[in-house]
């Protein structure tokens, strides 16, 4: 079907749409081996001849149709979100009534980006190192990991099941931490945890930091 409009597109648009087609094409090549890459060797290690060599194109048409090393990285991280679907379990927090399986959807979503995109998450860490322009992606993607620490807080506070000796914003930051994906990879780099691990760790810690004793013990639900 995809590949039927495709080509309904490409016959409509003529020269322009074909070219516009193996543009698209190109820069996947490209993005694909970028990915690899990194992967395989982290970014600092990987040089845009080697990047160009296995998507089959020249250097100058790594450039002309993504750009630099740091511009692999920048497009390789929007696609995080898309592939690990974040926003698939975040939709959960507002309508979900078991304070265990809130307190746990921090920990799903680590599991779930490590477990889809944990080259990518590496290739970002990897390159801020060694590309001040590229500190940025993380400092985004930090955002975004607080304002859903945030969201599952406030969602725990409405259903009364924080600790009281802990205020959301405590709350937010004690999940925030402990959710951290670099605290993830300590976890698996230094400890040898697989992601099951990972994800138990991660809501178990979350739940006896900040829920009431009289919570229930966070469940395991095989959502992925």
């Amino acid at each position: 079907m995809v590949k039927e409009k495709v080509e309904k597109s490409v016959e409509r648009g003529g020269l322009r749409g074909r070219r516009a087609v193996q543009a698209e094409e190109t820069r996947a090549e490209i993005l694909g081996a970028a990915r690899r890459q990194f992967a395989a060797k982290g970014y600092s290690a990987t040089s845009l001849k080697e990047i160009a060599a296995e998507a089959g194109v020249s250097v100058q048409t790594v450039y002309d149709s993504v750009g630099s090393k740091a511009d692999l990285v920048r497009r390789l991280n929007d696609l995080v979100d898309a592939e690990a679907r974040v926003g698939e379990i975040a939709s959960t927090i507002p309508t979900e009534s078991d304070p265990a399986v809130v307190a746990g959807i921090p920990a799903r979503v680590t599991r779930r980006i490590l477990e889809r995109c944990s080259d990518i998450v590496r290739a970002s860490f990897d390159g801020a190192r060694a590309e001040p322009d590229l500190v940025y992606i993380a400092d985004e993607g930090g955002r975004r990991h607080r304002a859903g620490a945030r969201a599952v807080a406030e969602r725990l506070a409405a259903l009364h099941a924080l600790d009281p000796s802990i205020d959301t914003p405590a709350a937010a930051t004690t999940i925030a931490t402990l959710a951290d994906v670099r605290v993830a990879l300590v976890l698996i780099d230094d400890h040898g945890f697989d992601l099951d691990a990972v994800e138990t760790w991660i809501a178990t810690t979350t739940a006896r930091a900040i829920l009431r004793t009289d919570a229930p013990a966070p469940t395991s639900r095989k959502r992925r």
